[in-house]
């Protein structure tokens, strides 16, 4: 399994879940996590002990 967690626009971890496919944390991300569509939320996904930028809403700049 993966673990992924969401970032809120002021990079605070607001989440963190374990999926074993990333179309499962996309759809937890977009329909669960972000509150009503706002924008500036991230997720990220543990590789190896390092997190990579997964995916975002349109309204922030990306660190990945």
């Amino acid at each position: 399994m993966a673990e992924y967690r969401v970032l809120n626009p002021d990079e605070e971890v607001i989440d963190e879940v374990e999926f074993n496919n990333a179309e499962d944390a996309y759809e937890w991300f977009k329909n669960r996590e972000v509150p009503s569509g706002q924008l500036g939320f991230r997720m990220e996904v543990n590789v190896d002990g390092d997190w990579r930028f997964f995916d975002q809403t349109d309204g922030t700049k990306s660190r990945g």
